[in-house]
């Protein structure tokens, strides 16, 4: 069987630019870190400082098979980077036949609070703040009724009781 997977990731950051939100390749320095205010738009470098109107996120980036994969990493950079490489590592392990564990020990198994959380920051980021607000009311509404504390476990008929 053919390998489909990539084994390269590419670590990018979700920029406001002047043509709008875009993903932006970061800017590595001379030993392999990343710049954290450093992002190449139209083929060349370009400071992003973090505040109020340019809060980026990072963001690994692969393919599996034809198919774009995109995985949001947070704010940290020197963390991203880590990220990057331990992706790298486990493609590389899964395209020559290595089993993979999950990495958090829990089965693979995403907490709700934890899914709710990754969701309303990368919300806050590409959405308007009112879109935010309501969001995060409704998530929370959603917590409080549901007293299940996995992903997997929720069922549609839990939803439908929300």
């Amino acid at each position: 069987m053919p390998n489909t997977q990539s084994k390269e990731v590419n670590l990018t950051k979700r920029m406001q630019t002047s043509k709008g939100l875009r993903y932006c390749s970061v800017v590595l320095s001379p030993n392999g870190r990343v710049k954290p205010d450093l992002v190449i738009v139209n083929g060349q470098p370009e400071r992003h400082l973090e505040g109020a109107h340019y809060e980026g996120a990072y963001y690994l980036e692969w393919r599996e098979g034809s198919k774009r994969v995109r995985l949001s990493v947070r704010k940290d950079a020197q963390d991203a980077a880590a990220r990057r490489l331990r992706k790298e590592a486990e493609l590389n392990a899964v395209n020559n036949g290595v089993a993979v564990l999950p990495e958090n020990g829990n089965s693979g198994h995403r907490s709700l609070a934890a899914a709710i959380t990754e969701y309303l920051e990368e919300t806050k980021l590409t959405k308007k703040p009112k879109t935010h607000a309501a969001y995060s009311t409704a998530l929370s509404y959603l917590q409080e009724s549901c007293h299940k504390l996995y992903l997997h476990e929720i069922e549609r008929k839990d939803l439908l009781k929300f």
